[in-house]
């Protein structure tokens, strides 16, 4: 479950200088330094390809080269490109003027994704800054264009979703072709700040799963998130202000009411997925819209979003006491441990009594205090409507063998509940690579066609 302020989560850095905050802006470069700087980058990017760390370090200004030393680099390097399969080309080179600093952009094409190298020159010339990610490569890549739409079994179009006049949002309703008034399925984020398709290193699963039911006769809404699209939101409450009503319900709300008055859909067939937080969020979901058709929770669970953080935790700081640390790391270690239970205990047992600007796990209390309210465990007894249950086997963020487990003992008996646990399927619902970290997600894949299959069959049972 990517936390909102616990984890960057998505992002790969090798190593992120803070670069001085300039007086005034610099002199433009001359355009041959700028030339020079695009072709000495792009022999950074060579070299690394090749191993030759040490002609990269020697480039590195002198607040660079104390942060980063050449054995450093190439273990970093190592590691984010190890899965990524056979180098294959370099799709595109962008150069730019930021205050003093002059950066450089090589998108790179690997067998299994694309990798984005950023590079920051200093006035002198050298390197101040250096950051990778894995980066989506499929806009740049040459495909098959359809001779025609027809040829889709979908069409798409743009709608707004919008439930503050100050934050309108923008969503996709994906619909079946030679269908009238199809059943529709909202889709609803995991934590953090997604768009529509849930992008996470060109993998898109919420594009996957609305393309593949909308071939199979099923509407689907998909919209960006609040806090992607106005990370920087004042007026409805700032990222430490936030709740999960401001996160997700009230969007959810406005998505509901939005297909509820949408001629081409099925207002009185409306089914909510909830992936992630959005699963966990689904029972509260389903008891505040009693008219819904049915919900969908897909790696969710019904426990508190803080025991799922801490079991996280647990796991991260196992890891950790395997591989070979300092005494000074053991002991940051041995602290880092000491807090996680001392919040989590504050969680569990004083959490009403603590202001709401306080920060426990990193993340303001207020928020604890809407995700002990809205947590699913408290809602689940109310949901009558039918549920559909989905778990791969590989989820290292969300855990089969307690969060799946209990959906099972909390829905026992019920003859309107369907469970499906995917052997080899991660948080995505996408095939592992058998990582237990982020770099999981670096290799582009797409939702199983199974799970897929089977949430179409959910639907199309509920709705005869």
């Amino acid at each position: 479950m990517r936390g909102k302020w616990k984890l960057a989560g998505l992002l790969l850095c090798m190593a992120l200088c803070l670069l001085p905050a300039a007086a005034g802006r610099a002199a433009l470069l001359p355009q041959p330094d700028a030339e020079s700087l695009k072709e000495d980058a792009l022999q950074v990017a060579e070299d690394m390809q090749a191993g030759n760390f040490s002609a990269v370090t020697e480039k590195f200004s002198a607040e660079m080269a104390a942060a980063l030393d050449e054995k450093s680099l190439e273990s970093s390097w190592n590691s984010v490109v190890a899965v990524l399969g056979d180098f294959i080309e370099t799709l595109s080179v962008e150069t730019y003027e930021r205050d003093a600093y002059f950066c450089v952009d090589i998108l790179e094409h690997y067998e299994n994704n694309g990798l984005k190298l950023h590079i920051v020159y200093d006035a002198q010339g050298k390197i101040a800054g250096m950051q990778i990610t894995y980066a989506d490569v499929e806009p740049y890549l040459e495909t098959e264009v359809q001779s025609g739409e027809e040829e889709l079994s979908y069409t798409e179009e743009e709608v707004t979703v919008t439930a503050d006049e100050r934050v309108p949002l923008g969503g996709t309703l994906t619909l079946p072709r030679d269908t009238e008034k199809p059943p529709v399925v909202i889709l609803v984020h995991g934590s953090g700040s997604s768009d529509r398709d849930e992008n996470i290193n060109g993998n898109k699963p919420f594009a996957d799963i609305a393309h593949g039911l909308a071939a199979r006769g099923i509407a689907v809404l998909r919209y960006d998130k609040r806090y992607y699209t106005y990370p920087d939101c004042p007026d409805v409450g700032s990222a430490e202000m936030v709740t999960l009503r401001e996160e997700t319900l009230d969007d959810v709300d406005a998505a509901i009411k939005l297909m509820q008055e949408d001629a081409r859909v099925d207002g009185s067939r409306i089914f909510v997925l909830g992936h992630s937080l959005g699963g966990c969020l689904s029972p509260a979901i389903a008891a505040e819209h009693p008219q819904l058709a049915g919900i969908i929770s897909m790696a969710g669970s019904l426990r508190p979003l803080w025991e799922i953080v801490y079991d996280q935790n647990q796991e991260a700081i196992a890891a950790a006491k395997e591989g070979e640390l300092t005494d000074e790391e053991q002991a940051q270690l041995a602290e880092a441990a000491e807090q996680v239970e001392t919040s989590v205990k504050v969680l569990r047992e004083e959490l009403e009594s603590q202001p709401d600007d306080e920060l426990l796990l990193g993340i303001p209390v207020r928020y604890w205090k809407s995700n002990k309210e809205y947590c699913g465990e408290n809602f689940i007894d109310q949901v009558e409507m039918p549920v559909l249950i989905l778990q791969g086997d590989a989820d290292f963020q969300v855990y089969p063998e307690k969060d799946y487990v209990l959906w099972q003992e909390m829905l026992a008996g019920r003859d309107n509940a369907v469970f499906h646990l995917y052997e080899g399927l991660n948080h995505l619902m996408m095939p592992t690579q058998g990582k237990r970290d982020i770099t999981e997600y670096s290799v582009k894949g797409h939702v199983d066609e199974q799970v897929i299959d089977d949430i179409a069959e959910f639907i199309m049972d509920v709705v005869g």
